[in-house]
Order: C-alpha cells, then structure tokens, then sequence
C-alpha cells in the first residue's frame, strides 16, 4: 500500500464507502465488464484514482473485484499496479532527461 493510501483521509473512508456500495450490488465491476456480486469477494475502487487527485466520495467509488472469476485476475489490484508503473516510468524519464542535459567537463 502506498504511503498516499496510509494516510488517515483515506483510510477512515473505505469502509464507509464499502457500506453504502453493499447494497447496490450486483453492479459492474470498474475495471473488468463482469459484474460484482454480493458473494463475491470485492473491494472499494475509485473511478478516478486517488493518485491522480481523485477524491474518496460515492460518485468516484465503485466496486472492483479482488479475484475476478472470468478474468482469472485481481482487478483492483492490477489497475493500482499498472497505474503505478505508468507514474515510476514517467518520472524516471524525465530524471534520465534531466541527465542528459547535464554537461561533464
């Protein structure tokens, strides 16, 4: 879990969200096109990811499955991790450019 998520505004809101989703299901999982049922085993996701400013209300949270059974993967998890990589990879193309211009004498 990244420190971002650790931090007390976010923490305090998943279970929160997490009571007032409950009752919607079954609904469509945000990130695969296969529906959350009750007795699945789910997670609360964000529409807009809280990394990229996305805040934790209802109308940016949705279910996501943590084991998707048609998919074979774990929704929630793969599209925070895929998220993430984009974020290390931008930023360490911006240090190696950084590098490049620097001059050594």
């Amino acid at each position: 879990m990244s420190q971002h998520h650790k931090n007390q505004k976010w923490s305090t809101h998943s279970p929160k969200l997490r009571k007032l989703i409950e009752p919607m299901l079954p609904a469509q999982c945000l990130n695969c096109p296969h529906p959350v049922t009750p007795e699945d085993k789910w997670q609360v996701g964000h529409r807009r990811d809280a990394a990229l400013g996305g805040e934790p209300t209802i109308e940016n949270a949705g279910p996501t499955h943590a084991w998707c059974p048609a998919c074979r993967r774990r929704c929630n998890q793969r599209a925070g991790g895929q998220l993430g990589a984009r974020i290390r990879t931008a930023n360490n193309v911006s240090r190696s450019r950084a590098q490049k211009d620097i001059r050594s004498w």
